[in-house]
């Protein structure tokens, strides 16, 4: 197929749907003529400025309607787009600004004080453009003639130093799988697309451009409204929304609220999931619900290779797997399945997944040698010029042909959707006076994904470790680990030891960590729930949290909680009770008390039989 850049591809729906909206955010609307006009302000400034083809300009803005107009500014004069999530920490802001080093940044109108501080740290010498409206429509410029190869875009994922990482994308590589999406979904002029993607997730592509190109509409929610699973059901049932990109945690809580509150998400017509497994249990709630209006489609594929490369549509049929697969390759994509020998691996047998395609990134920014070790010579025919992306992770074909996911053979998870490199984590512990060293592994087992830390403190006694961290040193970890790390990298439990287990080459033993037994932090010390919903409440609260008890008094994020899992827990609730608790309830007192006060405030009486509401074992809670 002939090469058509993809803001080409955004400009014939502009020329074909002017009125059309284009953007709708809590902010405000743009028509695609509103958006053009925006976008050519943006490119016009960046080349006054002196940007051009190849230049890399960060996007550091929150209204959506910025984000799409800088991104297609940024794309006009052949640019590379790094869009930046304002929510990071802001040492994680610096030092993804240190990695591009930028001498041109698109900021909001007004700029926000996090953009203008990351970049008065990072890059005091970066002249600044603003996304703001326009004075006058966009003409018809002649933009810069791009090529297939041309670098479009950076998307930073953790490192193993714990610096982040950028994955440069290949303009040529986006426009095929939209096109592709766009047709197996039917996605018509009108159709109303969910923009639930961090800008800093390389999902928000699909997000934008798969409205973009064919004159439907980006609506965006206000930010609290993600981690709000009844206010963000709500918002796709009234907001008329006909397709959500996702990862399967927000899913979930989506669904059950909507359960919950009775939605009947009347417009959905489909739900794209990405970034993590999808459990069958979850697509069993929307069937068990919906049936089989609402079509659900499972992706995988890491942003090395553009996006997703394998799919899966979810039937009836599935619930009854283990697992729900990730399905076929979409065209131009190959899946290559091989063992420790580097053969391929026997159907039903588990092996290395590596993807060949023609749409894949073109590696990491500033590291070749990564770019070399994960872009690898076709391992079966030993074509050096025929490169396959080895993702490090583990699948096996199953019986109809279809791919299942395994999970990773490294050190490296998904949590919520996004990729953490456990040695990332390991490093910024170790960055902390308080710590000799650290270990860190991924536990999927008690529900929602998080991560635990095995410490090994610089001033425990020898031979012996505190059963656990005083309140005080806990408090500094968690806050260390907040201003240089993503939510989704903190882990939820930290474990003191002794001395971390090591092999006979003094290499972390990960096998030999032990579960760690019941700490007194997380027995009861306070009061005990005293009702029945505290008691539910309270039971709930032990299936989010990584904890064996739980007071009335025990504050949620001083346990280990963190914004996903927020979703997780009032999901949970929403469900089990039958209510919609908003989240600006539950932040006022984020306690076992305060979230049982916040359900029976919403319950149609309050001293209502609760006894029999809740099962702890129950399948239907997860």
């Amino acid at each position: 197929m002939t090469f058509e850049a993809i803001h080409d591809l955004v400009g014939r729906t502009i020329g074909r749907s002017p009125d059309q909206v284009a953007v709708e955010t809590p902010q405000g609307c743009l028509s695609y003529a509103e958006l053009d006009a925006r976008a050519a302000h943006v490119a016009d400034a960046l080349k006054a400025a002196g940007a051009g083809a190849g230049a890399f300009v960060p996007v550091l803005v929150q209204d959506r309607r910025d984000l799409v107009a800088a991104v297609l500014g940024i794309l006009r004069i052949g640019g590379v787009f790094v869009p930046l999530d304002l929510a990071a920490p802001p040492a994680r802001l610096r030092a993804t600004l240190l990695e591009v080093a930028p001498e041109w940044a698109v900021v909001g109108s007004p700029a926000d004080p996090a953009a203008l501080q990351a970049l008065s740290e990072a890059a005091p010498a970066a002249h600044t453009v603003t996304s703001g409206p326009a004075a006058s429509p966009g003409g018809r410029r002649e933009h810069h003639r791009s090529g297939a190869d041309d670098p479009a875009y950076v998307f930073f994922t953790s490192g193993t130093t714990g610096r982040p990482k950028g994955i440069v994308g290949r303009l040529g590589s986006i426009a095929p799988y939209i096109r592709w999406e766009t047709g197996l979904l039917g996605v018509e002029p009108g159709w109303r697309v969910s923009q639930l993607a961090s800008p800093s997730f390389d999902a928000v592509l699909r997000d934008l451009f798969v409205p973009l190109t064919t004159g439907g509409t980006i609506v965006a929610p206000h930010p609290e409204t993600l981690l709000d699973p009844a206010a963000l059901a709500r918002w796709t049932d009234e907001e008329r929304i006909d397709l959500v990109h996702t990862v399967p945690s927000l899913f979930r809580g989506l669904v059950s609220a909507a359960i919950a509150g009775d939605r009947t998400l009347g417009s959905l017509r489909w739900v794209a999931l990405s970034g993590e497994r999808l459990a069958t249990s979850d697509a069993e709630l929307l069937f068990g619900r919906y049936g089989d209006r609402i079509r659900l489609l499972n992706l995988y594929g890491p942003s090395e290779t553009t996006m997703t490369k394998t799919f899966h549509v979810v039937t009836r049929q599935d619930l009854d797997r283990p697992s729900i697969p990730v399905g076929r390759p979409i065209p131009d994509a190959e899946v290559l399945l091989l063992d420790e020998h580097g053969r391929p691996a026997e159907p039903g047998t588990v092996g290395e997944i590596h993807l060949r395609t023609p749409h894949r990134s073109l590696g990491y920014h500033g590291h070749p040698q990564e770019t070399a070790r994960a872009f690898v010579p076709h391992p079966v025919t030993g074509d050096r010029t025929d490169l396959v992306y080895r993702t490090g992770d583990y699948g096996r074909l199953l019986d109809d042909g279809a791919l299942e996911f395994l999970g990773r053979k490294d050190h490296q998870v998904k949590i919520g959707g996004v990729r953490v490199e456990l040695e990332g984590v390991e490093c910024v512990l170790r960055d902390h006076p308080a710590v000799a060293d650290a270990a860190v592994v991924a536990d999927e087992e008690a529900g929602a994904a998080h991560l635990r830390a095995y410490l090994e403190l610089r001033d425990a006694p020898a031979g012996a470790a505190p059963e656990e961290l005083n309140r005080e040193l806990d408090r500094e970890l968690r806050g260390h680990l907040r201003e240089r790390l993503p939510d989704s990298a903190v882990p939820a439990v930290l474990v003191p030891l002794a001395e971390l287990p090591r092999t006979l080459s003094g290499k972390i033993d990960r096998r030999a960590l032990p579960v760690p037994s019941p700490r007194a932090a997380d027995r009861i010390a306070g009061e005990p729930p005293r009702t029945t919903t505290e008691r539910t409440v309270s039971a709930l609260w032990l299936r989010t949290l990584p904890v064996s008890g739980a007071g009335r008094d025990d504050d949620f994020f001083a346990s280990g909680g963190t914004s996903l899992l927020v979703v997780s827990l009032l999901a949970l609730v929403n469900r089990t009770f039958g209510v919609t608790v908003p989240l600006r309830d539950f932040l006022l007192s984020p306690t076992v008390a305060g979230l049982a006060a916040a359900v029976e405030k919403e319950l149609p009486t309050a001293d209502a039989p609760l006894d029999d509401l809740f099962a702890v074992e129950g399948p239907d809670l997860r």
